[in-house]
């Protein structure tokens, strides 16, 4: 099980029971990263490109990009955050061919290189001068890293239009640059999305349910997670995970719009991969997923309403009931007023269930903490301190690659290594 867990009350009353059960219990704490597990989400990216895998390496990164992106996303000129994730996406790139050393790939190491981006300016000789143009242009121009960091690249010396492109890059890295906690969690990681497919586990993703400037690591999570999860099911008998693996997404409508989740809950059933929304209103998913909302809405089977307030939702739920006859006159089965008077309580409340071939019932529910199973209490998580992370060196690569150059050329022209820029 993955469960996103904003308030952490799952966690309290359920993860006691479950490691009771067998369970390995894992968590990704973002309200309180001293007492969670690590999850670099470069990682796995890196493993892809350094084993030759480039297109599933920038596949995986182009939807971290993505998911920053919309952290950010406003309405105004898209322009803007589209060169700032084609920055962002060749900055990494960037760090995964220059870097050999895994324990240097993570967000403080593309923060670093981040830094040297400036205007480049021309010197008295006519000479181009910055830094991380001058490590760009370590690259052939047919290379990836270049196609990346073609517009950028272009407007290198244009100063107002770069400058607000870094600059919307530089919100995007906001949250991973002014939490020093949060950078040295995510500079490992010792969660395997392997062994969720082999044994027993359940990961907890808990993040502060007050704000949500966390919300869009919960999105890259279960991205890539599912993507790894799709990627193992390929090495299976019938493409098909041995153990069914159930992500149960609370607040779902909350997080930033998952890449391509429409496609991912059409195709998990096949993979033995099931996906269960806890959405608190059907206008937050309609803002978040617009036309694809249906999509999401028509591959959930199984419907559990509860309570609300909202009309359009409520007039929907009593179509899908349908309706009854009494002395050849129609009627809903459950109608609107009705559905809104159903029992709300803390240890006993109604709720109506709509599942695939059988007519809609009210039955009764208690919240979990009332279960016998919640007295278990909380897993206990140890508290540690991670501490700073290695970091990708910029001017020693450049000061190393030069130095290479220099050694396997005879015939050097200085000038020429770097683009024209004078080398002292």
């Amino acid at each position: 099980m993955i469960i996103s867990d904003p308030k952490g009350e799952i966690y309290r009353y359920t993860s006691g029971f479950l490691a009771s059960k067998g369970y390995s219990v894992q968590v990704l704490n973002l309200r309180d990263p001293h007492k969670s597990s690590r999850w670099n989400p470069l990682l796995i990216p890196y493993w892809f490109y350094k084993n030759g895998d480039i297109d599933k390496a920038v596949e995986m990164i182009s939807d971290f990009c993505m998911q920053l992106k919309a952290s950010v996303h406003s309405d105004r000129d898209p322009f803007w955050e589209n060169q700032a994730m084609d920055l962002l996406a060749g900055i990494i790139l960037i760090l995964f061919e220059c870097e050999s050393d895994e324990k240097k790939i993570h967000m403080e190491s593309v923060q670093r290189i981040r830094m040297y981006i400036d205007i480049e300016t021309l010197n008295s000789d006519n000479d181009r001068s910055g830094i991380f143009w001058d490590l760009v242009r370590t690259f052939p121009e047919n290379s990836l890293i270049r196609y990346k960091l073609a517009a950028a690249y272009s407007l290198r010396s244009v100063e107002k239009t770069l400058n607000c492109i870094v600059s919307t890059l530089d919100s995007m890295l906001r949250s991973f640059v002014f939490n020093r906690k949060l950078m040295n969690l995510m500079a490992a990681s010792d969660i395997d999305f392997k062994t969720i497919t082999d044994k027993r586990t359940v990961l907890f993703l808990i993040t502060p349910d007050e704000k949500t400037t966390f919300h869009f690591l919960v999105s890259v999570f279960v991205k890539q997670c599912y993507e790894s999860m799709i990627y193992y099911a390929g090495f299976c008998e019938n493409n098909k995970l041995p153990v069914r693996v159930n992500y149960i997404l609370d607040e779902f409508s909350n997080f930033p719009r998952i890449a391509d989740m429409p496609a991912m809950i059409s195709a998990a059933r096949s993979r033995n991969i099931r996906f269960i929304l806890i959405v608190q209103s059907k206008q937050q998913l309609l803002t978040a997923y617009e036309k694809d909302a249906e999509t999401i809405k028509s591959n959930c089977k199984n419907w559990i309403y509860l309570s609300c307030r909202e009309l359009d939702l409520l007039k929907e739920i009593e179509a899908l009931c349908g309706v009854a006859e009494d002395n050849n006159r129609q009627y809903p089965l459950i109608s609107i007023t009705q559905l809104q008077r159903l029992t709300i309580g803390w240890e006993d409340s109604q709720a109506l269930i709509l599942r695939s071939g059988i007519a809609p019932f009210i039955t009764w529910v208690k919240d979990f903490s009332v279960y016998p199973q919640s007295q278990f209490g909380e897993y206990p998580f140890e508290y540690s301190d991670y501490g700073t992370p290695e970091c990708f060196n910029v001017l020693q690569y450049i000061r190393d690659n030069l130095e290479q150059t220099v050694t396997n050329t005879d015939n050097l022209d200085l000038y020429s290594i770097f683009g024209g820029q004078t080398v002292e």
